[in-house]
């Protein structure tokens, strides 16, 4: 068996409720809801979002505020769930940006479906979204 320690801050968590789920280290969440659902490192969401029956994995580094500023002034999606944002039945790979108003819910209940070149794909039923992509603002899955 192999581990090794992280140096990570405690997890920031405001004004959000958290239920039946699991948060890890170096994490920032805002004013969000979090239901049976688990947050891997370093994730960052933003506030008004809803994560139920989800895995977000995380990020392998932190973007700083200035990285994040000129991201969103550019009209980029920094690493992490925008705000306003509803993600259920997930899985979320590291590194993922997922932008503003997003749904991911997979509301007609698509089983199988490859859409790799927008950066998810769904099988079983399940929306998982790839490593390192982007999920633009207001997309609905």
């Amino acid at each position: 068996m192999y581990t090794s320690r992280r140096n990570l801050p405690p997890s920031m968590v405001n004004n959000s409720k958290i239920t039946d789920s699991i948060i890890s280290h170096g994490c920032f969440l805002d004013s969000c809801r979090i239901e049976h659902s688990v947050v891997g490192v370093r994730s960052r969401i933003g506030s008004n979002v809803h994560l139920k029956d989800t895995v977000m994995l995380g990020a392998d580094y932190y973007e700083t505020d200035v990285e994040r500023g000129e991201l969103l002034a550019e009209g980029k999606v920094p690493i992490g769930i925008g705000e306003n944002t509803t993600i259920q039945k997930c899985i979320i790979d590291k590194n993922a940006r997922i932008g503003k108003n997003v749904t991911i819910s997979n509301s007609e209940g698509v089983e199988e479906a490859d859409r790799t070149s927008e950066g998810f794909y769904i099988r079983s039923g399940i929306t998982i979204v790839l490593k390192n992509s982007v999920i633009a603002d207001g997309l609905v899955i």
